[in-house]
């Protein structure tokens, strides 16, 4: 029994990284690959003719994407749950965490998006990139070492995993997550405003430039 308890836990502790990580690299991924077609298909000039700003329309694009996504989570629990009979996300709190995590996450697309009006090519590098944030966010905690996960702690993608992992699994009282919680919009807000002032000094430079359009 005590066994049985084990291996769910574990299966729960893992499908929980793995869904974070979808949900992690739709988010980043989005608003870079949204550009880099833009670019591509001699679009992203006409984007900045429009009335709305560009970052809202690229924002607004990748909420749809996110809410896209979070119906094919919605379907992989369910399926995930059936089979192996766990509960993945029993706590419903856990969409609250999503909700504040999405602000990061843009955020840190907002830099990508940057850097790719910068290097005017993708290449390989996001596919790397999304391997790289899978490694720990399936690991557990205690394997990493104390190094390791004081840094991590500063990134809102690991802070919303370890919470997620900590309600659904550990099932630790949401009321005494509140630190973690702040921590987790403090770090969001963070990257979200760091975001937008990357990409908008890009997007300054290759107007500047005259660069918008070269890919």
């Amino acid at each position: 029994m005590g066994s049985s308890g084990m291996v769910k836990s574990v299966i729960s502790y893992n499908m929980i990284g793995y869904i974070i990580w979808f949900f992690v690299i739709s988010a980043i991924d989005s608003i870079p690959e949204d550009i880099g077609k833009e670019i591509n298909y001699g679009t992203f000039e006409h984007l900045h003719l429009s009335c709305s700003d560009i970052k809202s329309i690229l924002l607004v694009r990748a909420f749809i994407n996110a809410l896209k996504n979070i119906f094919y989570i919605a379907i992989f629990v369910i399926i995930v749950s059936l089979i192996h009979r766990v509960t993945i996300i029993s706590n419903p709190l856990s969409f609250l965490i999503f909700f504040i995590l999405v602000f990061g996450l843009y955020g840190f697309a907002f830099m990508l998006a940057g850097l790719v009006l910068v290097v005017k090519s993708m290449g390989n590098w996001l596919g790397v990139l999304n391997l790289i944030l899978l490694i720990p966010l399936i690991i557990q905690e205690k394997l990493l070492t104390p190094e390791i996960k004081e840094i991590l702690s500063y990134f809102p993608i690991y802070q919303g995993a370890s919470l997620l992992k900590k309600i659904n699994v550990e099932n630790i009282p949401f009321s005494s997550l509140s630190l973690d919680i702040s921590k987790l919009v403090v770090s969001s807000l963070i990257f979200f405003i760091l975001g937008i002032l990357i990409f908008e000094i890009a997007d300054k430079n290759a107007k500047r430039k005259g660069t918008l359009g070269m890919y």
